[in-house]
């Protein structure tokens, strides 16, 4: 059973980060739709707003630690504490799974989802976006490198189940990586073991 947990609802989700209100309805329909795609038992979709985990902390780590105590998962996967590109919301989400883990569900492996170094080394939040200038020092490189197989066909089609940021991710993966490197590489996930 794979359960999901979204934090935010996307309504700042725009090349600008400024806030659009009807794109909360857009993308909650988009994250039901790729769960669907995906095969995921439940997703729990929360508003604590786009842009606002900082703001949250202290509900943010009361939601989870609750979350986490009902749902006694076998493993939690989260971003590293770079947030992976440096998005403040997935270091905030990343700071406080990890804090928990390390302090109340010790005995609950904790991953964090990454990419190889030379991906890595690319990705890079716009500027106007990017507040948390030394995460790059945070990023995890893998120790678990993981082939999906036909699990690939799901994860596609979960992608374009994003319409709304389709454009952008286009653009992303088009300045990240050469075509051929990442066809390569989506037949893989990517993964560092937190000690």
């Amino acid at each position: 059973m794979v359960t999901l947990v979204l934090l935010t609802r996307g309504e700042r989700g725009t090349q600008d980060a400024r806030l659009e209100p009807e794109l909360k309805d857009i993308r909650a329909q988009e994250a039901r739709n790729s769960a669907a795609l995906l095969g995921v038992s439940r997703l729990i979709q929360e508003d604590f707003g786009d842009g606002a985990l900082a703001a949250k902390r202290a509900e943010l780590t009361k939601f989870m630690s609750t979350l986490l105590a009902e749902e006694q998962p076998d493993l939690l996967i989260t971003y590293d504490l770079a947030g992976f590109y440096g998005h403040p919301d997935h270091i905030i989400c990343s700071e406080v799974v990890t804090d928990l883990q390390r302090n109340r569900f010790q005995t609950i492996p904790l991953w964090y989802v990454t990419f190889p170094a030379i991906v890595l080394a690319r990705a890079r939040m716009p500027e106007h976006m990017a507040t948390h200038p030394y995460s790059q020092n945070q990023q995890a490189l893998p120790t678990r490198k993981i082939f999906i197989g036909t699990s690939v066909f799901p994860k596609i089609r979960s992608w374009y189940a994003y319409k709304s940021q389709r454009a952008s991710l286009t653009k992303g993966l088009r300045k990240l990586l050469p075509i051929w490197f990442f066809l390569s590489m989506v037949l893989f996930e990517y993964f560092a073991e937190v000690n």
